[in-house]
Parts: C-alpha cells; sequence; structure tokens
C-alpha cells in the first residue's frame, strides 16, 4: 500500500478546472486531459464509445484496450480481474478517457449509468486493496443544446 501512496496522483491538483467525480469532461478538453494525464504518470488508455450499445459491449472493448487473456469472461468480475492483476508486481496508474460517451448515454442511459456507477466502484476498491489508481474520464458535449 506504502507504493501506491507514494505514486497516488491528485487528479483535481493537476486538473484543477475538473468537475467532481466521476469526470465528465467537454470533448474540447481531450488533447489537454490526456497530455496533462500522461505528464502526471498515468497510462492513458482510450476507448471509443462510439458503438457501445450496453454494457457487454463497454466491457468488450474494456478487455482489448487491457489486453485482457483470451479467457477474460466478458463480465464486471473479470474486468475486475484484469485491471488487479495490472497491480500485482507494482500498484498501477491508469487513467481510462472514454471518448463518444454520449453514443452510449443515448443508446442505453440505464446501462450507461450502471456503467459509470460499478467503474468508479471498482476504481475505488483497487484503490482501496492497494492494486493502484484508475481514473475515469467521460468525453462528450455535455451541455445542453440551447
Amino acid at each position: 500500500m506504502d507504493d501506491l501512496m507514494d505514486s497516488w496522483v491528485d487528479v483535481g491538483e493537476i486538473l484543477p478546472w475538473l468537475p467532481g467525480e466521476p469526470y465528465f469532461v467537454h470533448e474540447g478538453h481531450h488533447l489537454v486531459l490526456v497530455g496533462e494525464l500522461s505528464r502526471a504518470g498515468f497510462s492513458v488508455l482510450e476507448v471509443d464509445l462510439e458503438s457501445v450499445r450496453a454494457e457487454l459491449d463497454l466491457l468488450i472493448k474494456l478487455g482489448q484496450v487491457l489486453s485482457a487473456p483470451d479467457y477474460y469472461g466478458k463480465n464486471w468480475d473479470a474486468l475486475r480481474d484484469v485491471l488487479r492483476d495490472r497491480g500485482v508486481n507494482k500498484p498501477f496508474s491508469v487513467a481510462i478517457v472514454f471518448s463518444s460517451s454520449v453514443a452510449f448515454h443515448d443508446a442505453n442511459l440505464h446501462e450507461f449509468v450502471r456503467s459509470v456507477s460499478l467503474l468508479q466502484m471498482m476504481a475505488r476498491a483497487l484503490s482501496d486493496e492497494g492494486s493502484g489508481q484508475l481514473e475515469l474520464f467521460y468525453l462528450a458535449d455535455w451541455m445542453p443544446a440551447s
């Protein structure tokens, strides 16, 4: 756990303009967000949600981005195991940046909200057990149309 605390990055400190968690970020900040996270030591993984319509689609994409093994079960427990395995030897610092978030949001609001909630809980649990720091960012034009 000490290794994790030594490497922990205060996201609010490096990105003071961010809203609170979960991080719903305007897509216009994409390059700044990725650049600052990379400079802070995060492995930045980008996931395009344009074709995601359900949790299963999301879990498949996350498995691909995380280079999950062939036996990856495409469920929340399997995803947690893949992430936990990343922190076996040394705590990880991973930022997942979801682009085109509004596509999943608009296609299936219930599963989008459920996924955001489950991923946030997973990030906290991985941190609490010392596996690593997982930060999640959802990019879209979140401002309501006028």
